[in-house]
């Protein structure tokens, strides 16, 4: 099987790792060239801030001189990735996700009302979307290629190369290194869940079982992190009362590393049991047929269960 391609930033055949043989030189020469990296990715994102406080910025971040801006900005924070993973790794990924798509994300929900089904600028919008979901296909294949990680056991699409091609390049990586291979695989897989979740709040899709794929696997790489189980709350929506996200948050605040949002997310969902318990026990007395009384047996049923479990939690968060 054929070597995946570097994502967009690392030029083919070039090791991020290698660097200038020039003896002593060495470290100071890479230093040098990842601070100039850095100050590029820096500039990068003060324009794109500029355009994202604009009044009409909706429809400024799809003009394609804006598009440009921002696939060279992933492309140096691909590069400065790979270049220096311990200290600019985690960074790079922030900015990355926040001013690449995210942003852009968040700029046609708050503008929603301005964005007509079928018009350019949901067609951009979808763009957007499908091709977020093949960069970050692509950067965790390569991640897990160039460090040669062993995530078969976890997620159901790694690439595997053929042992006949020849044998796998050595990469000479420290423990650090690899720790932030391991991590940024389970972000990739978050932001791919998240992306996927996005698309299915558009009209005539249906990948909410997409998302919910890559959030378990996310968990799968790094059981320890509970942000996924607040993301599959918020995909979870309004299910049965509210029960299916309540499940979420609680695992989410109960994880070895919880997410703080996942208190907030929790309270307002209590709250809305208390009143909606509050509402059915006004609304009992009234006479329904057999049908229509069975529904509201099941939901005073789930929203009571809701408002105990609102009752049982400690008060202190």
């Amino acid at each position: 099987m054929k070597q995946p391609e570097p994502p967009e930033g690392l030029p083919h055949g070039e090791d991020p790792d290698t660097e200038p043989a020039q003896g002593q030189a060495e470290p100071d020469a890479k230093l040098l060239h990842t601070k100039r990296l850095y100050r590029a990715v820096v500039e990068a994102v003060h324009r794109l801030d500029v355009i994202v406080g604009n009044k009409m910025a909706y429809r400024e971040v799809f003009k394609p001189e804006n598009i440009s801006l921002r696939n060279k900005l992933r492309e140096l924070c691909v590069k400065l990735m790979f270049l220096h993973p311990v200290d600019y790794g985690r960074k790079a990924e922030e900015l990355l996700w926040r001013k690449v798509y995210y942003e852009v994300i968040q700029l046609v929900k708050t503008n929603k009302k301005h964005i007509h089904s079928r018009s350019a600028l949901e067609c951009a919008y979808r763009t957007h979307l499908i091709a977020g979901i093949g960069f970050y296909q692509h950067l965790l294949l390569y991640v897990q290629s160039h460090y040669q990680l062993e995530l078969h056991s976890s997620i159901d699409w790694t690439h595997v190369t053929d042992p006949l091609i020849g044998r796998k390049k050595l990469v000479t990586a420290s423990g650090k290194e690899m720790e932030w291979a391991q991590m940024a695989c389970h972000r990739c897989l978050m932001y791919l869940g998240d992306l996927a979740r996005y698309q299915n709040e558009l009209a005539g899709v249906d990948t909410e079982q997409l998302a919910e794929r890559f959030y378990y696997q996310s968990l799968s790489v790094a059981p320890q992190v509970g942000m996924p189980f607040n993301q599959l709350g918020t995909l979870a929506g309004s299910k049965h009362y509210n029960v299916e996200a309540t499940y979420y948050y609680l695992r989410c605040i109960h994880s070895e590393m919880p997410f703080e949002g996942a208190y907030g997310n929790l309270k307002r969902l209590f709250d809305k049991a208390a009143k909606a318990y509050h509402q059915i026990r006004r609304t009992d007395a009234k006479k329904l047929s057999v049908n229509k009384q069975r529904s509201r047996d099941i939901k005073r049923l789930l929203v009571s269960f809701m408002y105990l479990q609102s009752l049982l939690q400690p008060r202190n968060r």
